[in-house]
């Protein structure tokens, strides 16, 4: 395994830069850096909140010193995506390192609220958040996601811990799902707010949904097929044939934020109406958005 120092960019221009930066705040020049410190990742022990019970949720992974003796980790938020700007990390804690031993950060969906300026049912099922770790050495030095190259931690050789997620998931429970959804909007325009269309019967892994056609501007052939995986209701769609405007139309879901959430009773679908078989003729994607009445 190579050394941290190895993976800083030094150059002679930084060299020079470096001299007017603050001691203890190091930004990537060799010399300056001496071994370097970071956090490896020993075990990813659980990285999902349960929507359906989020107050008493958490994530955890477990991570080990490598390097320079490392003093104490301080564990920062942020909504979405990893983000370089410090100024939008959130900090939620902070640990006292023990010198060689394993260290659990365990991080609840409370303290993420709480850190973000809001309540933990606000922590939406499908919404990521990125989690930072902040690594502050016996000597005083700051190693983060910052001013730690990005292949430290894209080189899985290394297991650096430098950033890691809590996603927020919602099971998919099939009992008492069927029944009446009332539309929240639907693109297709077959549709208005308000109305009300069907889940006709469900599985521990799919929903039957009779949405399509409105009777006013098509014939009825099928519902649509949608499947579900149970542990994060992430749901898709494969060239449902579902009805006839003249034409008969098929539906496929697109992109990665089509899901199905028992625990909000809510449906959010982005379909491609397409020919069927033939998803690249398409008709236009439009998203579906429906809550169970």
């Amino acid at each position: 395994m190579k050394k941290i120092n190895f993976l800083m960019l030094a150059t002679v221009a930084l060299a020079l830069l470096l001299q007017s930066c603050e001691k203890k705040e190091v930004l990537g020049n060799f010399d300056s850096l001496g071994v370097g410190s970071y956090l490896t990742l020993e075990k990813a022990n659980k990285v999902t909140l349960d929507y359906s019970q989020i107050n008493n949720e958490s994530v955890s992974i477990t991570v080990k010193e490598f390097g320079s003796a490392i003093d104490k980790v301080i564990v920062y938020v942020t909504a979405g995506g990893a983000t370089l700007n410090k100024a939008n990390w959130k900090k939620i804690k902070e640990y006292t390192y023990t010198s060689g031993a394993p260290l659990d950060l365990v991080v609840r969906a409370t303290e993420i609220a709480t850190a973000l300026g809001t309540t933990p049912s606000a922590l939406n099922p499908g919404t990521a958040y990125t989690l930072y770790n902040q690594v502050i050495t016996k000597d005083g030095k700051t190693y983060d996601a910052v001013n730690t190259v990005g292949a430290l931690a894209s080189n899985p050789n290394y297991r650096a811990s430098t950033t890691w997620s809590a996603n927020v998931v919602c099971p998919f429970v099939a009992t008492g799902f069927p029944g009446n959804f009332v539309v929240r909007e639907d693109e297709w325009a077959d549709w208005g707010p308000g109305d009300v269309v069907t889940v006709t019967s469900a599985t521990a892994n799919s929903i039957a949904l009779r949405a399509y056609p409105n009777p006013a501007y098509g014939s009825f052939i099928a519902d649509i097929t949608v499947n579900i995986a149970a542990a994060t209701g992430i749901a898709t769609v494969t060239n449902q044939t579902y009805g006839n405007y003249g034409p008969n139309v098929a539906a496929t879901t697109v992109g990665t934020s089509n899901f199905v959430f028992a625990c909000t009773g809510t449906i959010d679908l982005r379909l491609n109406h397409h020919v069927p078989g033939a998803p690249t003729s398409s008709y236009g994607t439009y998203w579906i958005r429906l809550t169970k009445q």
